[in-house]
């Protein structure tokens, strides 16, 4: 035990302890021994007195001069051994003496690397609540994560700027907030980062992967908690993420063309409830690729998915509320209204060769005045069919298929459709 009189100051001789053999920060990281063991001869008395837990004397000390910085021989600090001990209190004290809390020893431990290996967390928590601007170090986070308390990971990643980049260890921290449904943590990751998160050795966004592997839960989270709506997929894209592409065309322009997003890659797939998601966080709809000028209702159209082509054409009625249905083997049109047929009509569909596709389709945009740009030839009240080279309109109906693919109709019946069906009416051939 150490002894002072009442007026000690600071070059006072104070008495130590015997010597113990072993290093001091090996003491002091081990738990079970007790920091009130003898220690190594002619340390400061400061950091003598906080090894020995009397921290009266220590605060004497400090009151009388002694500075609040001193280290022993390995760097270890008064503050390290508050911060290890859990030591609220003398922890206030020493930060209002103006300890420094990036003060390190010799081997690289600031008082948080103290408190944290010591399972001290409040200690932990209330040294950075002492002093806002400081920021800690990455071998710090890591050790938080490695710590398995996912609130101090937060506390300490709150610190850094949003201009990290992923390691390892922020993917497994991701992952294990995405598991435990741990938003805060899941949203202070992601705006952290100045990149979307990737897995390990890929450069696709982990979003993406969740869209094309329908993973909706994960797509969920991840939207939810900031993930930008509207970032590219890179053009040279791992093999492992284009398995998972069955449509051909999807393919071809994620391989061939930058800017290639999150909307278009879920247009493509024909996944309606992501795209939705989507446009509803502020996805544009609007926006094209730079090189062939795709949108996203082009990658649609080629699904045959009207719900995807309605949504991102901007609307439509419903087909219980109007649509046109198209009989390839009948050559014969009808417009059904609320469940009720108000119109029918005689139809020309494509010949041997040049057939009409089944499928369920929408009507994406009008010309009344169209005139081919394949073979040169008018069509009148043209209604292009999912943005692609064919549609309905004006033309010869000898009632059987002679057309180049379109489906002809009378130029009475062509005026009235052209009329009275608006865009992002669905037409159903089959």
């Amino acid at each position: 035990m150490l002894i002072a009189g009442p007026s000690i100051g600071a070059d006072t001789p104070l008495p130590v302890v015997p010597a113990r053999r072993g290093h001091i920060i090996d003491h002091c990281f081990n738990a079970d021994t007790e920091l009130s063991a003898p220690i190594l001869r002619r340390q400061n008395a400061v950091i003598t007195a906080a090894l020995n837990q009397d921290w009266e004397i220590v605060r004497k000390l400090i009151d009388a001069g002694a500075p609040v910085e001193t280290a022993d021989e390995t760097g270890l600090t008064s503050l390290m051994v508050a911060a290890k001990q859990g030591n609220m209190e003398m922890l206030r004290t020493l930060v209002e003496r103006e300890a420094r809390l990036d003060f390190m020893d010799f081997e690289g431990r600031t008082a948080l690397h103290y408190a944290l290996a010591a399972g001290k967390h409040e200690a932990l928590e209330l040294l950075l609540s002492l002093m806002p601007n400081f920021q800690p170090s990455r071998d710090l986070l890591t050790a938080a994560l490695a710590s398995g308390n996912m609130k101090i990971f937060e506390v300490i990643l709150a610190r850094f700027p949003g201009t990290l980049e992923w390691t390892p260890e922020t993917r497994r921290a991701l992952e294990v907030a995405l598991k435990a449904d741990m938003r805060e943590q899941v949203r202070l990751l992601l705006n952290k980062h100045s990149t979307p998160p990737t897995r390990e050795g890929g450069i696709v966004p982990l979003i993406a992967y969740a869209i094309a592997n329908d993973e909706a839960p994960l797509f969920h989270a991840l939207l939810a908690c900031g993930s930008d709506p509207n970032v590219a997929l890179p053009k040279a894209a791992e093999k492992e993420f284009m398995s998972l592409l069955q449509n051909k065309y999807l393919r071809l322009y994620i391989e061939n063309e930058t800017g290639v997003n999150l909307l278009m890659l879920a247009a493509g797939l024909g996944r309606t409830d992501y795209v939705r998601a989507l446009l509803d966080a502020g996805a544009d709809r609007r926006q094209s690729t730079p090189k062939h000028k795709m949108l996203p209702l082009y990658f649609a159209a080629w699904t045959s998915n009207w719900k995807c082509v309605q949504l991102l054409l901007g609307g439509g009625p419903m087909p219980e509320e109007l649509r046109v249905e198209i009989s390839l083997a009948k050559q014969h049109a009808t417009v059904i209204k609320d469940g009720v047929t108000i119109f029918t009509t005689q139809v020309s569909t494509g010949r041997q060769g040049y057939d009409t596709p089944a499928g369920h389709f929408v009507i994406t945009d009008k010309d009344r005045d169209h005139v081919s740009t394949i073979y040169k030839v008018a069509m009148p009240y043209f209604m292009r069919l999912n943005c692609r080279d064919f549609g309905m309109h004006a033309g010869v109906v000898p009632q059987y298929p002679a057309s180049h693919g379109c489906i002809r109709l009378p130029g009475d019946a062509a005026k009235k459709l052209f009329s009275d069906l608006p865009v992002g009416t669905v037409v159903m051939i089959n």
